[in-house]
């Protein structure tokens, strides 16, 4: 079985990075409307991966 804190700091790196990577997306977005549209897009995916992955 795998060391359950170790999990917790890959879970808490993977969330650290995947949110810069989305605060990067939005913050090169053209306009504040196309960064909202941005974000709630990838949040929507990001969120359908993990629903679809941990069934």
């Amino acid at each position: 079985m795998a060391n359950t804190q170790y999990l917790l700091w890959v879970m808490i790196g993977t969330l650290t990075l995947l949110s810069i990577f989305i605060g990067v997306v939005v913050g090169r977005a053209k306009n504040p409307r196309i960064g909202t549209i941005t974000f709630a897009g990838l949040l929507a995916f990001f969120l359908l991966a993990i629903f679809l992955i941990t069934r």
